[in-house]
């Protein structure tokens, strides 16, 4: 079961979220409403608040392997490489999977800082020819990445410099 905001359709925009799956904010940029095929990326936190995670939602077509790689561009500069892993779902989701890898500071917030900054990101989940791409907008993406200090009760995310 998807975490996102009013399951997997939605705008390609930023926006955060607060219900009984969780919290956080997200962008889902892709939806096909025929086959069920959609692709969200999160930052977010369990309903009870907490240490968020950096997320990929998928619908359709999932990757077979228990950790996936996310590579992380904005404005064509590579910030981030990490590794995904998959997350318990139930037996009624075979063509859904959510993916999650713990929140790191000293890893990743050059990373939401670029995110909050930037004006496009690129995606890449996967790798090879079965990749995922996927070009963002980050329109929205401060005010959204912004509050999810508050709706998971934890420290700014990418503290601002002064």
């Amino acid at each position: 079961m998807a975490l996102f905001p009013q399951g997997p359709a939605l705008a390609a925009d930023w926006e955060t979220f607060s219900h009984d799956l969780g919290r956080g904010a997200a962008v889902c940029p892709y939806d096909d409403a025929e086959t069920g095929a959609f692709f969200c990326f999160a930052i977010a936190c369990p309903p009870e608040r907490g240490t968020p995670s950096i997320r990929v939602a998928l619908g359709g077509e999932v990757p077979d392997g228990d950790d996936v790689p996310l590579s992380v561009q904005v404005d064509g500069q590579m910030l981030s490489h990490l590794y995904l892993s998959r997350l318990p779902q139930d037996e009624q989701s075979e063509d859904t999977a959510d993916f999650a890898t713990p929140f790191d500071p000293s890893r990743d917030e050059a990373m939401i800082a670029a995110l909050m900054s930037g004006s496009r990101a690129r995606l890449v989940f996967g790798t090879g020819l079965t990749a995922m791409i996927q070009e963002i907008s980050l329109s929205g993406s401060h005010a959204a990445l912004d509050k999810v200090s508050t709706l998971c009760g934890v420290p700014a995310l990418a503290p601002e410099e002064e």
